[in-house]
Order: C-alpha cells, then structure tokens, then sequence
C-alpha cells in the first residue's frame, strides 16, 4: 500500500524510441550463432537437448547477460533486432533461439502437450471460449503476464495488417492504481480466480487463485488481469466477482490501456519481458492468405528462480515449473502441431 519504486516502472512516454533501447544483432553475433548451432548438431541430439552449457557464445554471451540484467533489475523488457530468420533454416532457428534463451533462464513447458518451442499462430480458436488460449487465434487479447519468469517472442514472419505488440508496466499501472484508489489496490492484491485452460492433471481442479498485485521480500510482482479471470467465472465452484473486485477490475484494465505502448513487431525481432513487472499483448491482425505467409511468432517460457522473489505458492506451481501433465515428455516441435 506503498507506491513502488522500481526500474521497470516506466511511463510510455519514458520510453523513446525503439533504436535507444534495442539492440541489433550483429554479423559478429550472427556468425557465433551459427557456429554455436553447428556445434550443437553435431552432437546429434534433438533440438529439446539445447542447454547453456551445450551452446557456447563469446562475445554475444555478454551482450546476453546484459540483457538478463535489463529483464532484472532496469526495465523488464529488451528488443533484440536482426535474428537471422532468413538466413537459418527452422532447425537453426530453433537451435540459436534455445541457446539464447538457455543464457536467461530455464525452458518450461508452455501447454499441455509438453512444448518448451511454443508456436503463436492463428489456428481459428475462438478467444472466448473458456479453454482456448489466445495464442491460438487472431485476436485483440486482454493484457495479461504469462506464467514464467520471462517470455520471449520471435518473429518469424510478420501478419498482412495489424498485430503490433502492446506493453505495459505493472509497476506503474500498480502505483497508478493505489493513488487514484488505494481500497481498490488492496482489492487487487487479494486472490483471484484463475481458469487453467483445461490443462490439467486428473483430479485436478480446473482453476487455481493468485492476486494481480504481490509483494514478497519487499520485492513488487504482479501477474495481470487478463482473459483468464473471465473465463474461470464460466467453471464449477468458482464464486462469481464480487461488486467490489469487478470495480477493481475495470479500473486496472482502464488503466493498463493508458499506461501502454504499441511496439512494431517485425521479422527478426525478438522481445524479452519479465512476466512480472511486464504486461503484454497484442492487437487483433489481418493475415495473409498463404500459409507459409501467416503470422508466426516463437515463444520461450524461461524460469529464473534467481530471479526476482515471487510468492511461494506461485513460485512452487504454474509459474516456477510451467504446464507440467503427468506423462508428458518436454518436446521442442519444429511447426504447428495439429493437436
């Protein structure tokens, strides 16, 4: 019930313009890319089998850890510009993708199915429906965090109209929050009711409870209000809002959207946030008609539990280990799995 003080707790109009805070990949870097890779396929193991010590940068590591420590302790949020898409094949990609991300954190498993190399891509999903993740379709989704430390998003090919990437600073919509209404601040700092997707273990129940807002070891940490608390009002046993937190609701999602920036996303780019100081989505685009034309990002979930101090409960569950189903093996798919 303080306001926080925070690096990441930027305004849009702190931030500039997109060349003062991203970095672009050099040949340099591209060439120790591409040595990494060869290097790592000729151990012949799958593209999963990617780990920090099995990928070996110089120069480009430092650079890396220079972005770790933006994600940690400046902003939360770093561009790296120039991937070579065009100039890797999809294994390589896949290969180079992993390794960087191996020098920020650990992969985690994104859905029910175990995939560490996640796929954003329209699928004609329905984002209304209660077990449908917004990845899956086109549209304008809610701003939300995802459930690991950090989230990366590659751009593999960019959609025909639209889709530009939407960020936001939770510390600052928090510290908005609390000074416009702080009874409704402390609303958003009590448990809310979360839908898993439908991606859950037997005997598991459908939902589970976090707030938005958290505070742990002095430390700030927040996880979004987006489409998930909707959707859990449509599941069994969950209690409907109360006038209260659907007051709080609307004055943080008021307050998201003036708080926000729409960042260009273009092949090549990759975005790095920290899921909880940062809030992220996308808007609704128009794709192309050809398939191998369509928007395509690739997404890493990466836990850091050196990172920074989240609650115990959530730290122990979805966000420290991922979607974990029993059975189900970590697997790095190379496309789109029809699933």
């Amino acid at each position: 019930m303080q306001p926080v003080v925070d690096p990441a707790g930027w305004s849009p109009e702190d931030l500039g313009d997109l060349a003062s805070w991203s970095y672009q990949i050099t040949e340099r870097d591209t060439a120790e890319l591409a040595d990494a890779v060869s290097s790592f396929r000729r151990r012949r193991m799958t593209v999963e089998r990617v780990s920090l010590d099995r990928f070996h940068l110089a120069g480009f590591a430092s650079v890396l850890a220079d972005v770790k420590r933006e994600l940690t302790e400046g902003r939360g949020m770093v561009m790296l510009r120039n991937f070579p898409v065009g100039r890797f094949d999809r294994e390589a990609i896949a290969i180079a993708y992993l390794g960087i991300g191996s020098y920020l954190g650990t992969t985690m498993s994104q859905n029910a199915h175990g995939h560490i190399l996640g796929h954003v891509k329209d699928l004609g999903g329905d984002y209304s429906d209660a077990n449908t993740r917004g990845y899956m379709t086109r549209a304008e989704m809610l701003f939300h965090a995802d459930g690991s430390d950090y989230v990366g998003l590659l751009c593999l090919h960019g959609p025909k109209r639209g889709g530009e990437s939407r960020v936001a600073s939770s510390v600052t919509v928090y510290n908005r929050v609390l000074s416009r209404r702080p009874d409704l601040a402390r609303v958003l700092c009590e448990d809310f009711y979360r839908s898993r997707s439908g991606e859950v273990n037997a005997g598991e129940k459908p939902w589970f409870t976090q707030p938005i807002f958290s505070f742990t070891e002095g430390y700030f940490s927040a996880t979004g209000a987006g489409a998930a608390i909707d959707k859990a009002q449509k599941l069994p046993g969950v209690p409907p809002f109360t006038p209260a937190q659907k007051e709080a609701i609307a004055l943080y999602r008021e307050t998201v959207e003036e708080c926000s920036v729409d960042i260009p996303f273009e092949s090549g780019d990759v975005q790095f946030l920290n899921n909880f100081v940062m809030l992220h989505t996308r808007r609704e685009y128009e794709d192309w008609r050809e398939e191998h034309r369509k928007r395509h990002l690739l997404r890493l979930w990466l836990s850091d539990p050196e990172g920074r101090p989240i609650p115990k409960d959530q730290r122990d569950g979805r966000s420290g280990r991922g979607v974990r189903l029993k059975g189900v093996d970590l697997v790095a798919p190379l496309d789109v799995v029809a699933v």
